[in-house]
């Protein structure tokens, strides 16, 4: 009978040491999902904290957006009049630049001789009458472009 109560002892000692590691098993898995449930928690405010910081900014944002793309598109619209005045701005420069060159070249050519002049004359009115009908072509060509727009 003794090995028989022994045999019996030691199955009681196995099965309340099973039972104790099966609460500790227990024990353990509930402290992960409690952990896991507070981890689950601060994700979701979180998460809500930027979504709501995203509901709030985006349509701020996006209104400053399309502001930004209106002011671009006035601003490229007005230009392009602005740079088309410049341009002939220059044409008209150079054209002044040449009748001045020919001034000058018509003014030595009077210290020259006459001949010399006459020739100079020539050129100067030439020169004067090419910036003149460049800056028309021009002012004409602007005017066109307006109308086409318009």
């Amino acid at each position: 009978m003794s090995s028989n109560i022994d045999y019996n002892a030691l199955f009681n000692i196995a099965s309340i040491a099973a039972l104790v590691v099966i609460a500790l098993a227990a024990l353990l898995i509930a402290l992960g999902i409690r952990r896991l449930a507070r981890d689950l928690g601060q994700l979701a405010r979180t998460t809500e904290r930027s979504l709501n910081i995203i509901e709030i900014e985006l349509p701020a944002t996006l209104a400053d957006l399309r502001t930004s793309s209106a002011n671009l598109r006035r601003l490229s619209e007005e230009l392009q009049p602005r740079v088309e005045r410049v341009d002939s701005l220059l044409d008209e420069s150079e054209a002044t630049l040449a009748s001045l060159r020919s001034t000058v070249e018509a003014a030595e050519d009077i210290v020259r001789g006459p001949a010399a002049v006459v020739e100079r004359a020539r050129r100067t009115v030439r020169a004067a009458g090419e910036g003149l009908a460049r800056g028309a072509d021009r002012l004409r060509q602007n005017v066109e472009e307006r109308a086409t727009r318009r």
